[in-house]
């Protein structure tokens, strides 16, 4: 399942990055997009499944849509884009601080899993 999804996330990024007419971008900021868009989704699947290559995926689908969306943010040539910048910034702050507690919560749930009961 993991290889057929990975399939359909290629052949979405090679349409959007090689086939489509958009300036550089246009074409980062869009792949940025879908990146996030299916984050989410492989987030979501994630919190329903708990497996371990889910969560992989949704981790590395979010570093890919924040380094395009850097990436489109810093090519533009439109000045506003200093604005766009901090607040990415400040977005993906937050969503590395959130992935900072959930991994805490799941180091508790792990100790509290694994603890012994003392035999009487």
């Amino acid at each position: 399942m993991v290889a057929a999804v990975g399939v359909i996330f290629v052949v979405m990024f090679g349409y959007i990055l090689f086939l489509t007419p958009w300036t550089l971008d246009g074409k980062l900021w869009w792949t940025g997009f879908v990146s996030f868009v299916f984050a989410l989704i492989a987030y979501l699947v994630y919190a329903g499944t708990d497996a371990r290559p889910i969560r992989l995926l949704a981790g590395g689908l979010f570093v890919i849509g924040a380094g395009c969306y850097y990436g489109a943010i810093l090519i533009a040539a439109d000045p506003h884009m200093l604005v766009w910048l901090v607040l990415f910034s400040v977005v993906v702050v937050l969503i590395l601080a959130a992935v900072f507690v959930m991994a805490r919560q799941g180091e508790r749930t792990q100790a509290r899993l694994a603890q012994r009961r003392l035999t009487p």
